[in-house]
């Protein structure tokens, strides 16, 4: 595989579970809205203000973005798995959770550069396994 589409794959995974994340706090929110919403005199306005937010929450599409994330994941995680400590734990911090070069740079010992150049051995590696 190329390394290419590691990187690709990997930010699509992370985007994926940041955009899973986001829309189960939204669910949250509604959720707690319609339960206040319920819990109020029925007038015409909180009847459309039920409605509204019971729209909403049926527009959101969590179960397929939690499908295409665990595909994703499930592709990688054996991959990752098999990578020593280190590595994983670079990869999975800068990859898939975001974590800056920097900052995983400053808790390992290593410099924003140096970290870089880990990263592009790690996702040379990953290729070569899947």
């Amino acid at each position: 595989m190329e390394e290419e589409i590691v990187k690709k794959e990997l930010r699509q995974l992370r985007t994926i579970a940041y955009s899973v994340e986001r829309q189960l706090e939204v669910k949250r929110k509604h959720e707690e809205r319609l339960e206040v919403l319920r819990s109020k005199e029925q007038t015409e306005e909180v009847r459309e203000a039920i409605e509204r937010t019971e729209k909403a929450l049926a527009s959101l599409d969590i179960a397929d973005d939690i499908q295409r994330a665990a595909a994703l994941e499930a592709r990688y995680m054996e991959a990752i798995s098999r990578l020593d400590r280190l590595d994983r734990a670079i990869i999975l911090d800068g990859y898939i959770n975001g974590t800056p070069y920097w900052k995983i740079g400053r808790s390992i010992g290593y410099s924003e550069r140096g970290v870089q150049k880990r990263v592009r051995i790690i996702v040379k590696r990953l290729a070569e396994m899947l």
